[in-house]
């Protein structure tokens, strides 16, 4: 990939997300592998006009613990709520799969893999790599960090919708601030390794997040 500045002309990045938009419609609804392998062979005869590097480690470093402990306070008070109003949030299947069954959980280290490294990179190319580029070249900033975070916590779910669609936006802060996709990548892959070993370590406490 090459690092190209943001205001590029729209007509591409935008024919670049209509492409990447439907591999991810057939790795929600047909087949996720299946997907996946298309957006690479997109990533590599077509790649979103953002850079890979820096890594900038150090910026993710600082910013996820802090952010994370409260993103952890808003999605408590979002899971309370939707209790209170009789409409309960669910655990994600695989994440309550993962803290009850654990390692003896069969093929525990493939959804380990799934979740910590595939679906990071897989879904920060698609959303922070295609869509942010492409909604970037034709709107305001702000509007696309918030499109870009909405469609995200969308496509998981609308029980999920709202703390995923937050936590989002520290995703798309990483990718515009360094103009490179390794920074949201690296973010997205530790955030997901901290939720399973957290899960993992204390399955009660997710029993008590849930209100279960």
């Amino acid at each position: 990939m090459t690092a190209p500045s943001e205001r590029v002309p729209a007509r591409e990045p935008i024919g670049q997300a209509v492409a990447a938009a439907g591999t991810a419609v057939i790795a929600y609804n047909v087949n996720f592998y299946a997907g996946i392998a298309l957006l690479l062979v997109l990533v590599t005869i077509w790649p979103p006009k953002v850079s890979w590097r820096p890594l900038a480690w150090r910026t993710v470093l600082a910013v996820y613990p802090p952010f994370l402990l409260l993103w952890l306070g808003f999605a408590i008070a979002y899971l309370r709520a939707m209790a209170a109003i009789d409409l309960p949030v669910p655990p994600q299947p695989l994440l309550d799969q993962l803290a009850h069954g654990g390692l003896a959980l069969p093929n525990a280290g493939f959804a380990l893999f799934g979740i910590v490294v595939l679906a990071p990179v897989w879904e920060e190319i698609l959303f922070r790599g295609y869509l942010f580029t492409a909604l970037a070249a034709a709107l305001p900033r702000l509007l696309t960090h918030l499109l870009t975070a909405a469609i995200f916590g969308l496509v998981h779910g609308l029980h999920y919708a709202l703390p995923i669609g937050v936590l989002a936006l520290l995703f798309g802060w990483l990718r515009a601030r360094h103009n490179a996709l390794l920074p949201s990548i690296l973010a997205h892959a530790l955030h997901n390794g901290a939720t399973v070993a957290l899960a993992m370590a204390f399955p009660e406490a997710l029993d008590w997040m849930y209100l279960r």
